[in-house]
């Protein structure tokens, strides 16, 4: 149904326009999670696939929750973020052709929009999670600009053993990975400046079936009283 037989797939992204690009240029402070070197935006859509497309509904703006079983270090809080400004629609269809997504549902995404950055000051840390699930059935992370850095090795592990990775690559500029993330964990390793400082853009696309959605008073409720 999904993926390859190890349950990821590495892609292309489609032509990214300078609209997009530049727009890693106007992310907000992320004041909740990192070390001070993260900036981000996000926004929550319902997709449905009809007469041969899937058609995207931006969602009302909400704040971002997780739940602390996945997230220990910023579970279980509403983490209030700014919306993302561009249109992400073709590259997010992509993703839904790669995984593939199955069009029998209807689907809610979380898509996050990033820039992390390094310097003397400050540690490229890219996970604070460590080796981790998000919860969700897949991700997507989408690498659009990698700017005087090294580092940034993604590896996924699969749940029946999480010590050994099944997979390794640094995803250059232009390249996504999909996964089913409910068989597999990630992680993805700090960036280093090369220079006087660095940084790299990317966004994090997840999907939950409709019945499942990480959307909604409901949802955030359950959430939050999970980590009490």
């Amino acid at each position: 149904m999904t993926l390859n037989a190890q349950h990821f797939q590495v892609f292309d992204l489609p032509e990214t326009g300078e609209d997009i690009l530049k727009s890693f240029e106007d992310l907000a402070f992320d004041e909740y999670i990192g070390n001070g070197n993260r900036w981000r935006r996000f926004s929550q859509y319902r997709l449905e696939h009809r007469d041969g497309a899937w058609d995207f509904e931006r969602l009302p703006h909400r704040p971002y929750v997780t739940y602390s079983k996945f997230n220990p270090i910023a579970g279980g809080i509403r983490r209030h973020y700014q919306p993302i400004q561009i249109d992400l629609v073709e590259h997010i269809r992509e993703a839904c052709a790669q995984i593939p997504l199955p069009e029998d549902d209807v689907w809610q995404i979380n898509v996050h929009q990033y820039r992390v950055i390094a310097n003397k000051e400050l540690q490229g840390v890219v996970v604070p999670e460590g080796v981790h699930q998000d919860g969700h059935e897949f991700v997507v992370i989408s690498v659009y600009n990698r700017v005087g850095i090294t580092g940034a090795e993604l590896t996924l592990r699969s749940g029946d053993d999480k010590e050994k990775p099944i997979y390794t690559a640094t995803l250059p500029a232009g390249q996504a990975i999909a996964f089913d993330d409910r068989a597999l964990w990630h992680y993805v390793t700090d960036i280093v400046p090369i220079e006087e400082e660095g940084h790299r853009d990317i966004t994090v696309v997840s999907f939950s079936r409709w019945g499942e959605r990480w959307y909604g008073d409901a949802f955030e409720e359950d959430a939050i009283g999970e980590g009490r």
